[in-house]
């Protein structure tokens, strides 16, 4: 019985011994927890904001400027714009200057005027001698020299011829000798008729004619009366074409610097340039 006590009691001792250690544990964890919870609340509380201070910022340097280089533009391509035509003017015809017109009775001398000016060539057409008796018209210089024969007929005329035509040839008056009314008109040279070259022209007594064209030769048929028939080419120089007092047909060569002709004689004629 006493060893049943004694067992009892030492497992009472050791139950309270073992009571003792497991509440001193308890509270060693007790302990330990409420540290944890403190750390975690000072972990976890707000920390204390501190006063904003006034820190200058310090300025931002500027920049250096850097030469970037600009792309050149692109040139743009040409257009080929249309260029409207300019409108050709209409040529104006230059105007022709007035003849001089001069008339009179019997034989005469008359101080004239040219309209191409005192040194120009001209184109005198005179009519006269409707009697038929001796008629002639002979041009004189400023001094009173003598220029040029310009009519010498004993028939009734109506002609056409050159005056001043060679090189310093300038005539101030007109002598007049004959009965009978006359008249007497200068024209430019330009009034002159034209001839088609190749082509034929034909006429009747004194007449003037400008080529248009370059003549090689011409064939010639004049003077059916036999009477006097001649022809003076002008152009660089004066050449004499034909001069006879017979009936003519016959060829003759021109001369390609030829530009004015002097028909002279009475009657018919006519001209085929070749």
């Amino acid at each position: 019985m006493k060893r049943i006590s004694l067992f009892l009691a030492i497992l009472l001792i050791a139950a309270i011994a073992a009571a003792c250690e497991t509440e001193g544990e308890a509270t060693e964890t007790a302990a330990d927890t409420g540290t944890t919870q403190v750390a975690a609340a000072e972990a976890t509380a707000p920390a204390a904001t501190s006063e904003p201070t006034n820190t200058p910022v310090p300025p931002t340097a500027t920049a250096e400027p850097t030469n970037t280089p600009v792309p050149p533009t692109p040139t743009a391509e040409p257009t080929n714009t249309p260029i409207p035509p300019t409108p050709t003017p209409e040529p104006t015809a230059t105007p022709i200057p007035e003849p001089k017109v001069y008339s009179g009775t019997g034989s005469d001398v008359i101080d004239i005027e040219k309209p191409g000016g005192p040194d120009s060539p001209a184109l005198v057409h005179v009519v006269g001698n409707a009697d038929g008796r001796y008629f002639g018209v002979t041009s004189f210089n400023a001094n009173g020299e003598q220029v040029d024969l310009l009519v010498n007929t004993t028939a009734a005329y109506d002609g056409r011829v050159l005056m001043d035509v060679r090189k310093g040839e300038s005539t101030a008056r007109l002598q007049i000798e004959g009965q009978g009314d006359w008249t007497i008109e200068i024209l430019p040279l330009s009034a002159a008729r034209h001839a088609a070259v190749p082509g034929v022209t034909a006429g009747t007594g004194d007449d003037v004619l400008i080529l248009d064209g370059v003549a090689d030769t011409a064939r010639i048929v004049a003077n059916a009366d036999g009477r006097y028939f001649g022809i003076w080419g002008y152009g660089d120089r004066a050449n004499l074409l034909v001069n006879t007092t017979d009936p003519y047909d016959g060829r003759v060569i021109v001369g390609k610097d030829t530009k004015v002709l002097q028909v002279s004689g009475s009657g018919d004629w006519e001209i085929t340039f070749e």
